[in-house]
């Protein structure tokens, strides 16, 4: 895992309990004040792993990407929350292969 990719997911670890909380939202108001505080972070995410390298890689990029379009219309609450979810699940397995690798 390079540099750049460790980079991107400890800044999708910083924002994960406010992406649970978008993912929970259930007005537009809402979920409108959570994207304001997380977009910049998850922007930064999706480059910091596009120009690294590490697990999981086009599939976290493909759910960030996706995020940050849903993101930014917020017209599909139950799209970002399947994206999420998905997003969310990822992270879990890349912390999980990074653990094994570490011990292994």
């Amino acid at each position: 895992m390079t540099k750049e990719f460790e980079i991107g997911i400890n800044l999708l670890k910083r924002v994960q309990k406010e992406l649970e909380e978008l993912s929970q939202a259930q007005d537009r108001l809402t979920a409108r004040k959570i994207v304001n505080s997380i977009v910049n972070p998850i922007t930064a995410s999706a480059y910091q792993i596009r120009v690294g390298d590490g697990p999981y890689k086009e599939e976290l990029l493909e759910n960030l990407l996706k995020l940050v379009k849903e993101m930014r219309e917020l017209s599909d609450m139950n799209g970002v929350r399947e994206t999420i979810k998905k997003l969310l699940e990822l992270l879990k397995e890349v912390e999980e292969t990074s653990t094994e690798k570490k011990e292994g």
